[in-house]
């Protein structure tokens, strides 16, 4: 898992973000791939992310990362089900509580791109990102829900998309699983 130290008395954020691929039609390269994920590059890729000062909105924290990052505003992606649990205002997927150590990701937050790819991040096939960087349940995670984007943003739950969630409350690499969503 890609870890992330956090600043005194702030948080951490990570952000899933996709953009829609523009290839060709019919082009076996990327049929089936509608979506790119948007990564930092690297070895291994790491998905977008930034200190969060505390008391400022994770939100829109996450909106303005990526805004500084490719020069556009992004779509949060809202899942199609109801919350679990009631945890406070906001478009995260998942909530991390805090733990003692220096290293953790409080906030998790999936987003789209208008348009093609823009400069910035690296922008791979989900499931290519996750080859990359194989033990990374963050990239597990991304490939799945690129899988399904485009069930997501019609608000259709289908069997993928459900597996695709299942994975983010189901990961166990450093601590708890991130299983409070705000919607």
């Amino acid at each position: 898992m890609t870890l992330l130290r956090t600043a005194p008395n702030g948080s951490a954020l990570r952000c899933f973000v996709y953009a829609r691929n523009p290839g060709a039609p019919g082009d076996p390269a990327t049929s089936g791939t509608p979506w790119l994920l948007g990564v930092l590059p690297g070895d291994p890729p790491q998905l977008p992310h930034a200190v969060l000062p505390q008391g400022a909105d994770p939100a829109e924290a996450a909106a303005e990362a990526v805004r500084r990052l490719t020069g556009r505003t992004p779509r949060p992606v809202t899942p199609p089900v109801p919350p679990l649990e009631a945890a406070g205002p906001g478009t995260a997927w998942w909530l991390r509580a805090p733990h003692k150590g220096p290293y953790e990701s409080e906030y998790e937050y999936v987003m789209t791109l208008p348009g093609a790819p823009p400069a910035g991040p690296a922008w791979l096939d989900p499931a290519l990102a996750r080859l990359r960087a194989p033990h990374d349940e963050d990239m597990r995670l991304a490939a799945a829900l690129g899988a399904v984007m485009d069930a997501l943003l019609a608000g259709r739950i289908t069997p993928d998309v459900i597996r695709a969630m299942t994975l983010g409350h189901s990961r166990r690499a450093v601590g708890r699983p991130r299983t409070v969503p705000l919607w």
